[in-house]
C-alpha cells in the first residue's frame, strides 16, 4: 500500500520505517516490564521526531499535515507508549502555541519542545465536560498580579511529565463558551498545581492519563495565550489537525494488523491445509484491505487539502471517523483470524486491539465527528 508522496516526505517515511523496524524488537521488554527502554526516546529525539510539527526557526522540522500524517502512519506500528510524548507536540496544544502565543512565549517554549526538554500537556477535558467543553467549571479570575486559576482537569496525557500546561478556563462565564473561555500557559511548578490521580488505561499510555488540580494558581498577566475569550476557538482550531493525526494512527495500526493477518493466514493450519485457502478468510482479507486503502486515501487527501489551506472541519472529521472505524474493524478481524492466540498477551494483534479502541473516542468521539460533518453539510 505505497501511495505516491512527494519525494521529501517519502524519504522521511522510509527513514521512519527503518527506525520502527529497529525499535520493534524492544516491545517484548516493554511488555514484560512496563518501562519503555531509554533507547526509544533517545532515538526519536536524535532523529527530530519531537520537532516534526514545530517551526524550523525554533529548531523543529516544520512538517505540514501531509508529512505528519504519513510519518505517523509508520510510527503507529510501534506500541503507542513509545511515542506518547509526541502526541501533544502535534496536537491542539502545540498548535495553539505556534499560532497564538506571543513571541516571548514561543521563544521560551518551542526550542525546548523540539528537543524533548520541555514536555507540555493540553488540559481541556474535565470530569463533567468531555465532548462538551462549554460545560467546564475551571475559572481564571483577573487580579492585580495577573490571573488566579481554580478547577480540575481529567484524562490529561503527559500530565505528570509536563513542564508547562496549556489550561483552558472560563474568564467570563456570562459570555458563554465561544467568547468566555481563555487559554493560559502555566508552568507546572506553579504553587497550587498538582497531579491528583493516575487513571490506568487498557492500552495506549503508561502508566495512564492524569487528573490535575488547580487550587488558587496565580499566574502573571502574560501567561494568557493569545486573546482573552478566544480559548474555545483556539481549541477547536487545533483539533482539526489533531484529528487527522489520530486518523493516521488508526491507519497505521490497521495496516499493521492486516499484514500480520495475511502472514498468519498463510501458515495457520486447519483441516489439512492453511486457513488462507478458505473463502471466508479470503473475504475477511479482501474487506480489510479495501477498508485500509480507503482509509489511507481519505486521510491523506484531508491532510493534503489542509496544507493547501482548506481547513474544513468536515474533512478532518470524515478522515478521523472513517480511519478510526475502518482501522478498528480491521484489527478486530485480525484477532478473529489469529483465533485464540489473537486474544493472548504477547501477540501484536492483541496489543493493537487494546490500543486502537481509544482512537474512536479522543480528539472528538465518532458521534461528535458525525455531528460535525452533518452540521457543516447543512450550513
Amino acid at each position: 500500500m505505497d501511495f505516491e508522496l512527494p519525494d521529501d516526505i517519502k524519504e522521511f517515511c522510509d527513514v521512519t520505517k527503518t527506525i520502527v523496524r529497529d525499535l520493534l524488537p524492544y516491545e517484548p521488554e516493554f511488555q514484560a516490564t512496563g518501562v519503555v527502554p531509554p533507547i526509544v526516546r533517545q532515538t526519536l529525539v536524535e532523529n527530530g521526531y519531537f520537532g516534526m510539527a514545530l517551526p524550523e526557526e525554533y529548531g523543529g522540522l516544520g512538517l505540514g499535515a501531509l508529512a505528519q500524517a504519513a510519518v505517523q502512519i509508520e510510527l503507529a506500528r510501534l506500541p503507542p507508549q513509545f511515542w506518547t510524548e509526541l502526541r501533544p507536540l502535534m496536537g491542539p496544544g502545540a498548535k495553539n502555541i505556534i499560532h497564538h502565543a506571543s513571541e516571548e512565549q514561543r521563544a521560551a517554549l518551542l526550542p525546548g519542545m523540539a528537543t524533548g526538554e520541555i514536555p507540555i500537556a493540553f488540559a481541556l477535558t474535565e470530569p463533567n465536560s468531555g465532548s462538551d467543553p462549554g460545560s467546564m467549571r475551571t475559572t481564571a479570575v483577573r487580579n492585580a498580579d495577573g490571573w488566579r486559576i481554580n478547577g480540575s482537569k481529567t484524562y490529561i496525557s503527559n500530565g505528570k511529565k509536563a513542564k508547562h500546561v496549556i489550561v483552558y478556563a472560563y474568564t467570563d462565564k456570562s459570555a458563554g463558551a465561544r467568547n468566555g473561555i481563555s487559554a493560559f500557559l502555566m508552568p507546572a511548578d506553579t504553587p497550587g498545581f498538582s497531579v491528583t490521580g493516575t487513571i490506568e488505561l487498557m492500552g495506549t499510555a503508561t502508566p495512564g492519563v492524569f487528573e490535575l488540580s488547580f487550587d488558587e494558581c496565580q499566574v502573571p498577566a502574560d501567561a494568557l495565550l493569545g486573546e482573552e475569550g478566544q480559548g474555545f476557538r483556539y481549541a477547536l482550531e487545533g483539533l482539526n489537525e489533531g484529528r487527522i493525526n489520530v486518523g493516521a494512527t488508526a491507519v497505521g495500526m490497521g495496516e499493521y494488523a492486516l499484514e500480520l493477518a495475511i502472514d498468519e493466514s498463510k501458515v495457520r493450519p486447519a483441516f489439512g491445509g492453511v486457513i488462507s485457502e478458505f473463502q471466508a478468510i479470503r473475504h475477511y482479507l479482501a474487506n480489510m484491505a479495501t477498508d485500509m486503502r480507503a482509509a489511507r486515501l481519505i486521510l491523506l487527501d484531508a491532510a493534503w487539502r489542509y496544507d493547501q489551506g482548506d481547513k474544513s472541519r468536515e474533512l478532518a472529521s470524515m478522515a478521523k471517523l472513517f480511519a478510526t472505524e475502518a482501522g478498528s474493524r480491521t484489527v478486530d478481524t485480525a484477532v478473529q483470524i489469529f483465533g485464540g492466540s489473537g486474544y493472548c498477551r504477547g501477540f501484536a494483534v492483541e496489543r493493537l486491539y487494546r490500543d486502537i479502541r481509544i482512537t474512536r473516542i479522543y480528539e472528538g468521539s465518532s458521534e461528535i465527528q458525525r455531528n460535525t460533518i452533518a452540521r457543516e453539510l447543512l450550513r
